[in-house]
């Protein structure tokens, strides 16, 4: 059975290495890397599927920032 937000999970944590940098700060996930991953993992790639993997993607962006401004 297909859970989506179990399946987006593991999809995140398989491409959480998969960042674009610029100027030592990340600047967003390489999201053609994203989309095939989805697909190894046999995970649609849809719209929801590209939703979600933005806020996880805006989530670590903030954080990022912040540590950066500490």
């Amino acid at each position: 059975m297909w859970e989506p937000n179990l399946d987006i999970w593991e999809l995140w944590l398989a491409v959480n290495t998969q960042w674009r940098v610029a100027a030592f700060s990340l600047v967003g996930l390489d999201l053609p890397a994203v989309l095939q991953m989805a697909e190894i993992f046999e995970i649609p790639a849809d719209k929801a599927l590209v939703q979600k993997m933005k806020l996880l993607e805006s989530y670590e962006l903030n954080r990022a920032a912040k540590k950066e401004g500490d």
